[in-house]
C-alpha cells in the first residue's frame, strides 16, 4: 500500500486500504513504521545533499495519525543532521486578558521528543547514518538509542542523564531498523532491555497525590525550628534531648528568626517542626489512623549506623551524631511498615543487613552522562545512599516499579561520601500524571519544592531513601 503526501487524494481510500494495526503500537504510542517504509529511500538513504533541499512533509498513516518528516541540525556547530519523524500534537491556544483565560482554538505542532517520535542521525562529515533515537514515553528525557557500530548494531536506554543499559548488541542490520515498528523492536529486545522499569501506567498514584494535597494545606501553619518535633503524646519536644522543647528570650535576642516559633508555641496555633520533626509529622499521619498512636520519639533517633571506634568517624561520633537524619528516616519508615504489618514487628538493627526492606538499594544504572562523556555509576553506597546526580532518574524508576510509595530522604551534605554528615531530611513523593508525565513533589522543613529545585539546593550531596507506603487515610497532627 502506497502512502501519499497529504492532501493529494481522499483519505477515505487510505483508511480502507491500510491494515488494522496501523497507527498505534501495543505500547500505546503512535507508530510511524508504515510511513517510514514509504520514505526510507528518499529521506534515510538518499545523499544528504538531496535531503537538504527538501521541505518538511506531512503524511497520514490512514488510521487518523499524522506525522511530519523534516531535516534539522543545519547549524555548523551541530555534528549531525537529524531526520525527524514526529507525530502530530494538538495543544489548546488561550487568550489571556483582563485577568481571565479564554480558550480560543487549537494549534497543531510536530514536536521532537513527543512520544512516538523517531529520529535518524546522519554524520555531517561521513554522511553515515550513525544512530536512531526513539521517544516512547511522555518525558523526552527517556528514550531508546540504536547505534550503528562497525560490524554490529547496539542499543542504549537513557533515562534523563543516566544509561540504564549501554551497548547491548541487537543482532539485526542497522538499515533494517529504518522500517521496523516499535512493537518489532520491543519484541527483539524484550529480554535485553529493562522495559519493565520504564513502562508507565498512569492512574495508580491517588494516595500519593492525596497525601501531598493534605500536607500542602498544612504548610501555612508550619514554623521551622531546629530540633523540634512532636512526641508520641503530641507534645513539643527536643529531638536530640527527648525533653520539652523551649525557646528562651535570650535565644531570640541572639537569633531573631526564632521569634516566630516562640510566638507559635505561646499561642498554640501552629506546628513547630525541625527537618526530622517534619518527617515524623508525616509518618505520624500515616501511623496514627492505623494503630491509634503516634511514633515514639526515642525510637526515632535510635542509631542505625555502626561506626568503628578506631576510625575517624567513630571518634567524631562519640561527640556528634553523624547520622541523625538517616536514623530518623529509617526508624520512621520501619514504624510505618509495622503499622500495616499483620505478621510481625520489625526493627532496624544497627550494623546488620536490612531485613525490613525499607532501605532503597536498587541499582538500575550502568553509567551517568556528564559533560564531555560518561562516568560509571556508583549506585547505592551502604549507609550513604545515592549521588544526587542520579536522584531524578532513580525516582522515575521507583515511580514505575513501586507505585504508591513515597520516600523519606536523608540528605548527606558534602561532595565526598566518606567525609559528609547527615544533617537534613525531606519527603519525596514521585508520581505520573494522567498523561504519563513524571513529577515529584518535595517537602523539606515545611516548604514545598519541585524536584529540580530540590536538587539545585543540594548539589554534590548524597541522598539516602527509605520507602514508605502512601495512604488514603492520612491524618497528621493538627495544631
Amino acid at each position: 500500500m502506497k502512502l501519499k503526501l497529504l492532501p493529494l487524494f481522499a483519505l477515505t481510500a487510505v483508511f480502507a486500504a491500510l491494515p488494522a494495526f496501523a497507527g498505534f503500537s501495543s505500547y500505546g504510542i503512535p507508530d510511524s513504521s508504515e510511513i517510514r517504509r514509504e520514505i526510507s529511500a528518499s529521506w534515510f538513504e538518499a545523499p544528504v545533499a538531496l535531503v537538504r533541499g527538501k521541505n518538511a512533509e506531512t503524511y497520514d498513516d490512514g488510521a487518523g495519525h499524522s506525522f511530519q518528516v523534516r531535516l534539522e541540525g543545519l547549524s555548523d556547530s551541530d555534528p549531525f543532521y537529524r531526520i525527524i519523524v514526529a507525530p502530530k500534537s494538538v495543544i489548546p491556544v488561550r487568550h489571556i486578558g483582563g485577568g481571565a483565560s479564554e480558550r480560543q482554538g487549537e494549534s497543531v505542532v510536530y514536536t521532537e521528543g513527543t512520544a512516538g517520535t523517531w529520529v535518524l542521525y546522519r554524520d555531517k562529515k561521513s554522511d553515515k547514518a550513525s544512530k536512531i533515537r526513539i521517544y516512547f514515553n511522555a518525558d523526552p528525557g527517556v528514550y531508546l538509542e540504536l547505534r550503528n557500530g562497525e560490524n554490529k548494531t547496539y542499543a542504549d536506554m537513557v533515562l534523563y542523564d543516566c544509561y540504564m543499559v549501554r551497548s547491548v548488541p541487537l543482532g539485526v542490520r542497522f538499515k533494517k531498523l529504518f522500517t521496523m515498528s516499535f512493537d518489532e523492536i520491543q519484541a527483539l529486545t524484550k529480554k535485553s532491555l529493562p522495559w519493565a522499569s520504564v513502562k508507565v501506567v498512569p492512574g495508580q498514584y491517588h494516595p500519593v497525590l492525596q497525601m501531598a494535597a493534605v500536607i500542602r494545606s498544612y504548610l501555612p501553619r508550619i514554623v521551622s525550628a531546629h530540633d523540634a518535633a512532636y512526641n508520641e503524646a503530641g507534645e513539643l519536644y527536643s529531638v536530640q534531648l527527648n525533653e520539652p522543647f523551649t525557646i528562651s528570650d535570650e535565644a531570640v535576642e541572639k537569633d531573631p528568626s526564632l521569634r516566630e516559633a516562640q510566638n507559635a508555641m505561646a499561642s498554640g496555633s501552629g506546628l513547630v517542626l525541625s527537618a526530622p520533626g517534619f518527617v515524623k509529622w508525616v509518618a505520624d499521619g500515616i501511623v496514627e489512623p492505623a494503630v491509634g498512636s503516634y511514633t515514639n520519639l526515642g525510637n526515632m533517633v535510635a542509631p542505625t549506623v555502626n561506626y568503628s571506634s578506631l576510625g575517624k568517624k567513630g571518634v567524631i561520633s562519640q561527640t556528634w551524631n553523624l547520622s541523625l537524619t538517616l536514623d530518623c528516616c529509617r526508624n520512621l519508615a520501619v514504624d510505618a511498615l509495622n503499622a500495616r504489618s499483620t505478621k510481625q514487628s520489625y526493627r532496624y538493627k544497627m550494623g546488620a543487613s536490612d531485613v525490613t526492606g525499607v532501605d532503597v538499594t536498587v541499582e538500575p544504572f550502568v553509567s551517568d552522562i556528564v559533560e564531555g562523556g560518561e562516568l560509571r555509576s556508583v549506585g547505592y553506597i551502604k549507609d550513604t545512599g545515592y549521588s544526587v546526580v542520579e536522584l531524578k532518574s532513580l525516582l522515575y524508576v521507583l515511580a514505575v516499579t513501586e507505585s504508591q510509595y513515597i520516600y523519606f530522604a536523608a540528605i548527606k551534605s558534602g561532595s565526598k561520601a566518606g567525609d559528609s554528615v547527615f544533617n537534613n531530611c525531606a519527603v519525596l513523593m514521585p508520581y505520573f500524571d494522567d498523561g504519563g508525565k513524571f513529577g515529584c513533589i518535595v517537602f523539606e522543613q515545611g516548604k514545598e519544592y519541585t524536584l529540580d529545585a530540590f536538587i539545585e539546593l543540594h548539589p554534590d550531596s548524597y541522598i539516602h531513601l527509605n520507602r514508605v507506603k502512601s495512604s488514603d487515610y492520612f491524618k497528621p497532627l493538627f495544631k
